[in-house]
């Protein structure tokens, strides 16, 4: 039986690159702490993600207020994320609608705040 004809290179499917190159080891073993520290955590739970996100989203509000598209974009993901979350624990609507309000008025709040002033780099006010 002929046999067809290999192309140069790795081959479709081809792991030897994961399992023997430079990095291998390194990835590993990083993997596998993640991989401890994701079964660490309960599968129905994302408040660690809602939480992230969200200082995520008040850090982009103070540094890129301007940047609208991606600040729909966050929230439209957290929207998501927390609505995923009530699925999961079973909760009822109210409690979604109340949470969904909640997470919208604390960043309503962050827009409406205005951003510190810098500190001055002058050692003197310039005052006599």
């Amino acid at each position: 039986m002929p046999r067809t004809k290999r192309k140069p290179g790795g081959q479709p499917g081809n792991l030897n690159a994961l399992k023997h190159g430079f990095y291998s080891q390194a990835l590993k073993e990083a993997q596998a702490l993640e991989l401890d520290q994701a079964a660490a955590v309960a599968v129905d739970d994302l408040s660690g993600e809602i939480a992230l996100l969200r200082q995520r989203i008040l850090t982009l509000l103070q540094a890129a207020p301007d940047k609208l598209e991606l600040l729909c974009e966050a929230t439209r993901a957290l929207a998501n994320l927390t609505r995923t979350q009530y699925h999961l624990k079973g909760s009822d609507a109210a409690q979604l609608t109340d949470a969904m309000g909640n997470v919208l008025k604390s960043i309503e709040e962050a827009m409406s705040t205005p951003p510190e002033p810098a500190p001055s780099t002058s050692s003197g006010h310039g005052h006599a």
